[in-house]
């Protein structure tokens, strides 16, 4: 009897049917998607700013958001160390440290080493692209394996997945940011510094809806996606 292959939205097996490109009927679903994830978050309550009580604290936090050691983990530090850009490095290193503040904020348990390669490849299309597939986060899926660009990923979909997704919103658009607290921020900061990462993304991801009109980028970018990296609360 053949395999049954269930696929989710966004999933691997959904980047390898139609390599990225959204159907009419998921383009409707993601437009609703976004609509509601707006509504939730200007009626949500502000969050309590989550950080520690003392300078002790502040370091212990900050030692749970290196990268663990492994072989696989550094191999792939090293890879996204050599594509660059700087910015792009700089974005995937953040985006494991917030993920893993946001994880302790909420008492989650995680697979360290999964959730540091899913971290450090999630947007690993964006430095080496195959164009074929429109779009470069099912790209970056088939080449890295990594869930990426849903408008919600919960914990159900995957403990690492959902961490990876709510660590690049803090970098990308500052999505939650306010809930950190200052010196965690200052130190992340400190520690992977960002260069020019708004000018980047907002520029790749512009070429991005232009290249692939079918794709989901080219949906977030017509819905001011591009704007909303720009005014993230971050200088540059």
């Amino acid at each position: 009897m053949d395999q049954v292959v269930t696929m989710a939205f966004g999933d691997i097996e959904w980047a390898r049917s139609g390599g990225g490109r959204l159907s009419r009927g998921e383009r409707i679903g993601q437009i609703w998607e976004v609509v509601r994830l707006r509504i939730t978050q200007r009626l949500r309550a502000k969050p309590q700013t989550f950080g520690a009580r003392c300078p002790e604290e502040i370091d212990r936090m900050m030692t749970e958001v290196e990268l663990p050691t492994s072989d696989l983990v550094e191999r792939a530090a090293s890879l996204v160390t050599r594509l660059g850009p700087d910015a792009l490095t700089g974005h995937a290193l953040r985006t494991f440290a917030w993920g893993a503040l946001l994880g302790m904020r909420d008492g989650l348990s995680w697979d360290h080493e999964a959730f540091a390669l899913a971290a450090l490849l999630h947007d690993l299309a964006l430095a080496r692209r195959t164009h074929h597939v429109a779009c470069f986060a099912a790209d970056g899926a088939l080449q890295a394996s990594a869930l990426h660009v849903r408008a919600r990923v919960p914990p159900n979909l995957g403990v690492e997945a959902h961490l990876v997704h709510g660590g690049a919103g803090v970098d990308v658009i500052g999505s939650g940011l306010s809930g950190i607290d200052p010196e965690l921020r200052k130190r992340v900061l400190a520690r992977h510094p960002r260069g020019e990462l708004k000018a980047f993304l907002a520029d790749v991801f512009a070429r991005e809806a232009r290249e692939h009109p079918k794709s989901r980028m080219a949906l977030w970018v017509s819905f001011g996606f591009a704007d909303r990296i720009l005014r993230a609360p971050f200088s540059s």
